[in-house]
């Protein structure tokens, strides 16, 4: 694996590429220094063999003009003497070598037209020799053979005829053999300087590709795997100038444009995620209760918030009721409070009260932040209509972010929504007068209870069924609209006793139903400590003189299923129930088939 790496890496190629190219470059050159050397040498030996074969003729001339033979052959013996290893002959006219100083070749005969060593230079016959030198190789080794013409002048016509343009012919062999070994000397030492200087120079070029090629490569590469593994902080520094240190340069720039691009979208994600489940979460509740308790929980654990205060309108008859609603980081219980005009609650966990005034007023009409970004008011509204009043307070230190911002606007825009949904559902399930829940409403939320019961038959449920004593003579009394006021005083009596989970329903006239998520002993202590409220409440009038009305309430329990398998049986084992407290008195809880409580 390491070696297939290395092999890939751009450092062996590179080296591999100068490698060959260094290569052949160095060969090339040692050849043409070996060819343009042999053919220089060769032309410098064949001037000076010219120009000794020419001066050899002139000191053969006298003695061959004198044609004497001894004379010529002591000249030539002479001249090789001094001129050895060259070979001196002279051939006749007709090819023979008459004298030589090899005495081997002596009598010896050279066909131009057919011999090896003349058609070289005589290629056509009847024409001129196209050279006069050309370069053999012989037994004893290379030999460059120079032909020298014996011009048939007057002085020769005593024994050559005047129509013979030559004499004869001088030859000269120069032996080449000590030329080419010197040659060969020279292109060896070439070749050894010259592998030296190519294991130098790869050595140097691998410093200098390491240095300044292969490891800012390497360094930008290790900036790649960590920019690419989410290490956007990765700096890369790189210890060369140039275009390398412009690319660590720009891959730096380009890594933290990538951070912020990261973090921007993962801000947008964080934003995006979170308004979905808000959303996801809000679509699961229409009812107003379970709605507003349900925004208190989900702000106050989506914002990671210290303090979360929900404020919301409610219209009730000719006023404005306000529900307040908060969670706080050192009481895990969720509160709620109403207030008619002012809000006053000792127990909130900080002071909303100028920011609710400013609101209730109009002139909160946009998300407000404190300096620190610490607390933040935002108005809900939905169509122009004020639904309430959103407050969120974090430790100091704990800023908002611009992401958290932006999310709580989009948040703010969802919760106008859903509440204006949520208003639209109660005032289409809940009485007009009393703002309990109708009778068919009621209906369906014994069905969930049955449904909750049979998927968990450990869990049921009671059925409260409540009706006012006497309450003919309070409308005899004092009328029907204070006796409607007293319906709503005591619808808003029985709201506020029971828990969250209850569901309290005006079942028909004065008769009133309440739903217990809870056991038949939990029904029974529920029953009894509406009826303690009620018969401790002083009921007055908004529009009358002050009134001190007191009335009481008979409450008949039963318990499903111990005493009914439908929601019908149950109501009326409730309402026989009632009946017998109403027999019996008044102003008492009696449980079907028992006796008062």
């Amino acid at each position: 694996m390491f070696l297939q790496d290395f092999l890939y890496s751009i450092r062996f190629r590179l080296l591999a590429s100068l490698f060959v190219l260094l290569g052949l470059s160095i060969s090339v050159s040692m050849y043409g220094i070996w060819t343009g050397e042999r053919d220089r040498q060769m032309d410098i030996a064949r001037k000076e063999a010219m120009q000794a074969g020419q001066i050899i003729e002139k000191a053969l001339r006298t003695a061959m003009l004198q044609n004497n033979r001894k004379a010529i052959h002591q000249s030539v013996d002479d001249i090789h003497a001094i001129a050895k290893p060259a070979v001196l002959s002279i051939l006749s006219f007709d090819g023979t070598v008459a004298v030589s100083s090899d005495r081997s070749m002596v009598g010896s005969r050279f066909n131009r037209d057919i011999d090896p060593s003349c058609v070289a230079c005589h290629t056509t016959k009847g024409m001129l020799p196209l050279r006069t030198a050309v370069f053999l190789e012989t037994a004893t080794g290379p030999v460059l053979r120079n032909i020298i013409k014996v011009p048939n002048g007057p002085e020769c016509h005593g024994c050559h005829p005047p129509s013979q343009k030559n004499c004869g012919i001088l030859m000269y062999d120069v032996p080449f053999s000590d030329t080419i070994t010197m040659l060969r000397t020279v292109l060896i030492r070439m070749a050894f300087t010259g592998l030296i200087s190519f294991i130098f120079l790869i050595l140097v070029l691998s410093f200098i590709i390491q240095r300044y090629v292969h490891r800012p490569l390497h360094q930008l590469m290790e900036g790649f795997i960590h920019v690419g593994s989410g290490n956007f902080n990765h700096w890369v520094e790189v210890n060369t100038k140039g275009e390398f240190q412009e690319m660590a340069d720009q891959f730096n720039v380009m890594s933290r444009a990538i951070q912020r691009s990261f973090v921007e979208i993962k801000g947008k994600s964080w934003e995006t995620t979170s308004l979905y489940t808000f959303v996801q979460q809000l679509s699961r509740a229409i009812e107003w209760d379970r709605l507003r308790r349900l925004i208190t929980e989900l702000l106050y654990e989506t914002f990671n918030a210290r303090h979360v205060v929900v404020c919301l309108a409610r219209e009730k008859h000719d006023q404005t009721v306000y529900e307040v609603s908060w969670r706080q980081a050192d009481d895990q219980r969720y509160h709620h409070r109403e207030c008619a005009l002012r809000m006053d609650f000792k127990d909130l966990p900080f002071c909303v009260i100028s920011e609710w005034e400013r609101w209730r007023t109009g002139e909160l009409l946009s998300p407000c932040f404190n300096e620190n970004d610490t607390r933040v008011f935002l108005p809900l509204d939905s169509k122009n209509i004020s639904l309430g009043l959103v407050c969120l307070q974090r430790e100091a230190g704990q800023r908002f972010s611009g992401a958290e911002k932006k999310l709580i606007i989009a948040v703010g825009e969802q919760l106008g929504i859903a509440l204006a949904n949520a208003r639209l559902y109660r005032m289409a399930i809940t009485d007009a007068l009393t703002e309990l829940y109708t009778r068919r409403y009621c209906e369906t939320a014994i069905r969930k209870f049955i449904e909750t019961h049979e998927s968990a038959p450990e869990k049921g449920f009671c059925i409260l069924m409540l009706d006012i004593d006497h309450f003919k003579r309070v409308n005899d009394t004092h009328g029907h609209q204070i006796g409607d006021e007293v319906l709503s005083q005591l619808a808003g009596l029985i709201r506020t006793s029971i828990r969250h989970d209850d569901v309290a329903c005006r079942y028909g006239g004065e008769e009133f139903l309440v739903l217990v998520a809870d056991g038949l002993d939990k029904g029974k202590e529920s029953a009894q400590r509406l009826r303690q409220i009620i018969e401790n409440h002083v009921f007055n009038s908004s529009t009358a003189p002050p009134l001190d009305i007191r009335n009481t309430i008979s409450i008949g329990v039963a318990n499903f299923p111990l005493h009914g398998g439908t929601g019908d049986e149950v109501i009326g084992a409730a309402d026989q129930a009632l009946y017998v407290a109403k027999a019996r008195g008044r102003n008492r809880v009696v449980c079907f088939g028992e006796e008062s409580v």
